[in-house]
């Protein structure tokens, strides 16, 4: 199914057309539901009245090996930013498509899981989906207009 044209003539592909491309065309999974449970309310934790908060300073001194590791660790993040970028440009560009960042974690799994890229497996999961919910946010100040166009 094809979107009515926005303002600037362009067609967006939604439905199942979408997801049969995002998983053909770019290698995004389909969405795998675990156990259906019932939603629960988040509690807010709302601070007493006559309550003040602290504010701690620390700053951190790596060893040679933590250091290697933290390196290791924000080149990793950077790779992910930047191939979550190219695969969300990829599916605007070729198929009209538009990914969101649960598309992105997905395909995070896959490259998590890819023969030359299996070095990402050395890293935590939770870092490198961080560095795709930044991407998702810096998409997100650019439609709203907020900011510029995410770049590598």
């Amino acid at each position: 199914m094809v979107e009515a044209a926005r303002g600037d003539g362009r067609l967006r592909v939604i439905g199942a057309e979408a997801k049969r491309i995002k998983r053909e065309a770019l290698g995004v999974p389909d969405r795998v539901k675990h156990q259906q449970r019932a939603a629960v309310p988040v509690k807010r934790r709302t601070p007493e009245a006559d309550t003040r908060q602290r504010v701690y300073q620390y700053r951190c001194y790596p060893s040679p090996t933590q250091a290697e590791q933290l390196i290791k660790t924000f080149g990793a993040c950077r790779w992910a930013y930047n191939e979550g970028l190219a695969l969300r440009d990829k599916a605007w560009r070729e198929h009209r498509v538009t990914l969101g960042f649960a598309e992105s974690c997905r395909a995070l799994t896959g490259w998590r899981n890819a023969g030359g890229t299996r070095w990402l497996q050395e890293m935590s999961s939770t870092v490198l989906q961080q560095a795709l919910r930044h991407l998702d946010a810096a998409f997100g100040r650019f439609f709203k207009g907020s900011g510029r166009q995410p770049k590598r």
